[in-house]
């Protein structure tokens, strides 16, 4: 009975030592990420979610530890089991409520982009043409946050676009890309987030890990 113990006492310290390591890691690249030049999420809570993850992870450990001694009990093997499905369930229950702020970061950009490209759209039909104005009024600033400032959404224009701007995308998030044909027919509307809760560049907003992008055509 003590070998069955003290086997499962292992196999639940390798899992929780996991956990610790995990929290360790992210704390570290947490740290090291503060950078005030820095993009972020305005609201994510990763650091807060890195010290309780490794403190998890030093609890389990404890528990297989008791669990290993000679005269230690089954209940002991609650413990580190606790840490487990806690560090298993908290990643899905946050994704669940709402989703993530960087989720939800990416959700408005597309919102964003999609009614930046209906306007335009509409605007094209009754000119004939496309027209990129970098002036217009975006009514709403993002999600992305700089030096403690919340990022407005901005828009780049791309003349004489032969299709969708897939180059290195912009470096901040929040810029709406607006590519136009040099017949002035054609549009593609592109967009930037953040791939991390703290990037020093941005990405392209994606579906399906490809870059999304609304195409239009008069």
């Amino acid at each position: 009975m003590l070998l069955v113990r003290r086997s499962a006492s292992l196999l639940l310290g390798l899992l929780s030592l996991v956990v610790f390591g995990a929290g360790v890691a992210s704390v570290l690249w947490e740290v090291q990420a503060r950078d005030p030049s820095a993009y972020s999420v305005q609201g994510e809570k990763h650091l807060t979610d890195a010290f309780m993850f490794t403190v998890a992870g030093c609890i389990g450990l404890f528990g297989c530890y008791c669990l290993w001694r000679a005269d230690a009990g089954w209940k002991w093997a609650l413990v580190p089991t606790a840490v487990i499905l806690f560090a298993a369930a908290v990643p899905n229950v946050q994704g669940w409520s709402h989703g993530t702020p960087s989720v939800r970061a990416s959700f408005l950009t597309l919102q964003k982009l999609s009614a930046f490209a209906g306007s335009l759209i509409q605007l094209a039909r009754e000119q004939g043409y496309f027209t990129c104005d970098t002036s217009a009024e975006l009514y709403s600033s993002s999600l992305f946050v700089r030096e403690g400032q919340a990022l407005p959404y901005v828009i780049q224009c791309v003349p004489d676009a032969p299709g969708p701007s897939f180059d290195t995308p912009p470096k901040r998030p929040g810029t709406l890309v607006f590519a136009v044909s040099q017949d002035r027919k054609q549009a593609w509307f592109t967009a930037t987030v953040l791939a991390h809760s703290v990037d020093r560049h941005a990405t392209w907003l994606t579906r399906q890990d490809q870059p999304l992008v609304i195409a239009a055509q008069l």
